[in-house]
C-alpha cells in the first residue's frame, strides 16, 4: 500500500482504540477546510468513513443507496459544539482497498481547494462512478498479491525469453500457472508474516501428470516495494506480445480502468523457495483416492499444505525454477 493509503490505515486504526464517547471514534487527518478539519471516523459497527465538515445550514444532497460507498449528512456532538459532516462510508468491507484508494484522492482534492471541499469529495465521486457503481469487481488484496507473485515469475522469464507470455497459462483456468512442454510451475504468494501454508484449489492442481512441477512459494512485504501496475507496465515493455499478454490480464480479471485502485497497494518479495512436486510431497490427487472414493459428484475441493512441515522441507530445492523451466522443457 502507497504511503498515504498506509497513512489511512494508521488513522482508522487510531480511530477505533478511542473511548467510545459515541457512535463515532474519530482522527483528523490534517486537512483542514473553511469549517474545521477533514476526520476519519469508525462507528460502534466498525464501518469505516470519511467525515467532510460542512457549514450547518449546507444542504446535503444524501446517496444512500450506493453499494460500494454512501453519502449522508451526519451530526457530531462533543461538551461543547454540534459539527455537521459529510459523511462518506465504505458499504462493502470487501471493497476496503478501493475506499482507501477514494479518500486519498477526495483528500489530496480537498488540500487543493479547502473551501470547495464538498466540491471536491463530489467530484471525486463522479469521477470514480463507474468504478463505485458495481459494474466491474476489483482483485481482492489476496488475488492481487496473487497476480504480483505471477507477474514477478513472467519477468524473470521474460529477461531470458521475450517470447514468455505464451507459458503464462494460469488465467486460462489450466492447473498450473505455467506450462512449457512437460515442464510447470505453480506460483504461490503470501502476505502472511506467519504461515508458511499455501492453499490448494482442487486435486489436479498438483498433479504433474508425467512430467515435472516445481511449486515457487513467495513471501511478500507490504510496506514498500513496488504496484501490480508497475509489473504491468514492465511487461509490456519487454514482452514481444502485448495483446496475448493483455488478454491474460483480462482472463485473471485486471481491468486498466482500476489500475487507480492497484496503484495504492505495494509489494516487495521478501522471500523466496522452490520445492518439487513428487512423491513424498504432501497433496491431494485422483490418483491418489482409494477404495470407493471417486471425484463423481466431488467439487471445490481446497486444502492447505504447510511448506514448513517434514515432507514439504524435504522436496525444498536450491535450483532456479526458472531456469529450470526454460532449459529443461
Amino acid at each position: 500500500m502507497t504511503p498515504d493509503g498506509a497513512r489511512f490505515e494508521k488513522l482508522w486504526s487510531a480511530a477505533a482504540v478511542q473511548p467510545v464517547a459515541s457512535m463515532f471514534r474519530t482522527a483528523s487527518t490534517d486537512i483542514d477546510t473553511t469549517h474545521g478539519p477533514v476526520l476519519v471516523g469508525v462507528r460502534d459497527t466498525g464501518a469505516r468513513h470519511l467525515l467532510v465538515p460542512i457549514g450547518a445550514k449546507h444542504t446535503l444532497q444524501e446517496d444512500v443507496d450506493g453499494r460500494a460507498v454512501t453519502l449522508r449528512r451526519q451530526e457530531l456532538e462533543d461538551e461543547t459544539s454540534i459539527r455537521v459532516y459529510a459523511s462518506l462510508a465504505l458499504a462493502d468491507d470487501r471493497l476496503r482497498d478501493m475506499f482507501t484508494a477514494l479518500c486519498v484522492e477526495v483528500l489530496t482534492r480537498v488540500a487543493a481547494a479547502p473551501d470547495r471541499a464538498v466540491t471536491a469529495l463530489r467530484r471525486t465521486l463522479a469521477d470514480w462512478r463507474s468504478l463505485l457503481s458495481g459494474s466491474r469487481r476489483t482483485l481482492t488484496p489476496s488475488e492481487l498479491a496473487g497476480l504480483y507473485g505471477e507477474l514477478t515469475v513472467l519477468l524473470a522469464m521474460l529477461a531470458r525469453d521475450p517470447g514468455a507470455v505464451a507459458f503464462w497459462t494460469g488465467p486460462f483456468r489450466s492447473r498450473q500457472d505455467f506450462h512449457r512442454a512437460n515442464v510447470a510451475l505453480e506460483v504461490k504468494s503470501t502476505t502472511s508474516v506467519e504461515s508458511r501454508s499455501v492453499r490448494i484449489h482442487g486435486l489436479r492442481q498438483l498433479e504433474g501428470g508425467d512430467g515435472r512441477l516445481l511449486l515457487v512459494w513467495l513471501k511478500l512485504r507490504t510496506d514498500r516495494g513496488r504496484t501490480v501496475p508497475d509489473l504491468v507496465d514492465e511487461v509490456l515493455h519487454v514482452a514481444d506480445d502485448e495483446a496475448a499478454f493483455l488478454s491474460a490480464l483480462n482472463a485473471f480479471g485486471y481491468q486498466e480502468s482500476e489500475k487507480e485502485v492497484y496503484a495504492r497497494r505495494i509489494f516487495e518479495v521478501e522471500e523466496q523457495h522452490t520445492y518439487e512436486v513428487g512423491p513424498g510431497f504432501p497433496r491431494l490427487t485422483p490418483a491418489g483416492l482409494v477404495g470407493d472414493a471417486t471425484l463423481a459428484g466431488l467439487a471445490n475441493i481446497d486444502y492447505d499444505v504447510d511448506l514448513d512441515g517434514a515432507p514439504a522441507a524435504a522436496a525444498r530445492t536450491a535450483e532456479d525454477p526458472v531456469e529450470t523451466f526454460l532449459e529443461q522443457a
